[in-house]
């Protein structure tokens, strides 16, 4: 029994001679009519001698194998077996979309010409464009070179002012550190000078202060010596005698100096006297017993005593006595606190040595040199 197809397209049946080929045939038949479409597409073709033409050529070849490829791709060997009658019809289709693609081959060919065209005609006046463009950027390119030859030009005489300028800066950091040199060696002899000076005022005032230190306050606040037969204090003479008489009033301004002189004495050693106070004032002074703020006694005298001599000096002379008790007891004093003090005069009661201080039953010369 012959083998049966059926038909892919019209679903009919039909012996497998009725194809009239097997598979190896069908390719066959198909390369063949590859070839016969290639070269009636070749024949078709203008022959053309110049490049363009035979690139023109060779692309619409090059499509219409493409096309054809397609057709048969998608309508034979996806419907095949067919029968007679679906071949002829596929040819025909074929044959319809094979003028199709030659169709579109001629108007692809000519867009290509209209466009190569176009392409050299646009290039003529793009030569010409570039040829302007070149010639622009020549000028460009001469007036930049220009103003690069400006620019390093202007670079080397800003170069040379710097170099000019940093030698003037170096002279002038130079001016700069001579100029403080100099001035911290003024600074230092200034102060040397200023060292030196205050030195020597130092060494004055320490010279000084030791004078001041040896000098005694006292002595010189009570300057005490004799004038003949006369002790004085600060001038004033202490007694008087019948040779050479003085006034009260100067024996009372002597006695007022002795009396500051005990006082200042006792406050400079810091002593109170335990029987008396002694009360300065000047030509005036007196002495007050403590257990006793009453009896106040004179250390003074009348200018004028006339013939009550003899009981005219009680109260003075009290007092005077009352003075020598005082020194007694600041010499006591001071040697407690100094045993190698020694009193020129021993004093006993009213009397220094053998003389009396008191006048009365006494001579002047006697009195007088006792106060001496």
């Amino acid at each position: 029994m012959a083998a049966a197809w059926k038909c892919h397209q019209c679903q009919l049946s039909f012996p497998a001679e009725e194809g009239g080929r097997d598979e190896e045939e069908d390719s066959a038949a198909l390369g063949e009519s590859w070839y016969h479409l290639s070269a009636s597409a070749a024949a078709n073709a203008p022959k053309e001698h110049e490049m363009e033409q035979e690139f023109a050529s060779i692309f619409k070849q090059m499509e219409e194998k493409r096309k054809i490829n397609e057709l048969v791709c998608d309508h034979l060997l996806e419907t095949y077996p067919l029968c007679e009658s679906c071949t002829e019809r596929l040819l025909v289709e074929l044959i319809a979309a094979k003028e199709n693609a030659t169709r579109e081959c001629e108007m692809y060919t000519k867009e290509y010409e209209r466009l190569k065209e176009e392409i050299h005609s646009e290039g003529a006046s793009s030569d010409v464009d570039l040829r302007e463009q070149i010639e622009r950027d020549e000028e460009e390119e001469r007036q930049l070179i220009a103003k690069v030859q400006a620019l390093e030009e202007e670079r080397i005489s800003l170069r040379r002012k710097m170099g000019e300028i940093e030698q003037k800066g170096m002279l002038v950091e130079e001016m700069h550190n001579c100029y403080w040199r100099d001035y911290n060696e003024l600074q230092l002899q200034l102060r040397s000078t200023d060292r030196d000076s205050f030195k020597r005022k130092i060494e004055a005032a320490s010279l000084q202060l030791e004078m001041l230190n040896k000098t005694n306050v006292i002595n010189d606040a009570f300057h005490i010596s004799h004038n003949d037969v006369y002790g004085t204090i600060n001038g004033f003479r202490l007694g008087s005698i019948q040779t050479q008489p003085v006034e009260w009033d100067e024996i009372n301004a002597a006695w007022g100096q002795t009396t500051l002189l005990l006082q200042t004495l006792a406050s400079n050693w810091d002593f109170t006297f335990p029987h008396f106070r002694l009360v300065p004032m000047g030509s005036f002074s007196r002495i007050i017993k403590r257990d006793d703020e009453k009896c106040v006694y004179d250390l003074f005298c009348a200018s004028d005593i006339g013939l009550s001599r003899i009981f005219g000096f009680g109260s003075f002379d009290k007092g005077m006595a009352a003075f020598l008790e005082c020194v007694r007891a600041l010499q006591e004093h001071v040697k407690s606190i100094d045993p190698t003090f020694s009193p020129p005069y021993r004093i006993v009661e009213h009397k220094i040595e053998e003389l009396s201080v008191k006048l009365q039953f006494n001579t002047y010369d006697k009195w007088t040199k006792a106060l001496k």
